[in-house]
């Protein structure tokens, strides 16, 4: 007797957190790259700040609605997600959350003009604190798709597909 694999998208979310966990400073890293590529274009070092937390704090809200807008396009076409296409949201979110929460532990003026030792270090806290949103994230997305899964072969049954 075999057993179908169920596919889920917690485990591959559980391994990006224990990559994850050592990556900080590496996602830390394209957001200071996109800071100074904001400061190249003129703007306030303070102000680069700004702009970068309002940009993640939107783009980690709207990102969990287009994955389920494109898991639910996929279920309707009779495929799953990839777990590459879970992998690059987790990455994209994992980065926004990371820089969004970073406001309420530093600010702009901080992270441009003091140098305590410290500068940046908020980045790798924030990162870990971003692991366990994309768990729940996770969760919820592997409800969503059982109910959607749920409700399209319940469709079929009804229409004698």
């Amino acid at each position: 007797m075999t057993t179908k694999k169920k596919y889920n998208f917690i485990t591959p979310t559980l391994k990006f957190c224990i990559a994850g966990f050592f990556i900080p400073g590496f996602t830390a890293i394209i957001i200071m790259g996109l800071q100074m590529g904001l400061g190249l274009l003129g703007i306030e070092c303070s102000n680069t700040w700004k702009i970068l937390w309002t940009f993640t704090a939107i783009g980690a809200v709207i990102t969990p609605f287009i994955f389920i807008r494109v898991m639910n396009k996929r279920l309707l076409e009779g495929y799953n997600l990839t777990t590459d296409k879970l992998q690059i949201f987790n990455l994209v979110e994992y980065t926004f959350i990371q820089c969004t929460l970073t406001i309420f532990f530093t600010t702009g003026q901080t992270l441009c003009y003091v140098s305590d030792g410290q500068n940046g270090i908020e980045f790798g806290f924030t990162a870990w604190m971003a692991l366990p949103i994309l768990v729940a994230l996770s969760l919820v997305f592997d409800n969503l798709r059982e109910r959607k899964t749920d409700k399209i072969k319940a469709d079929r049954a009804i229409s004698g597909q």
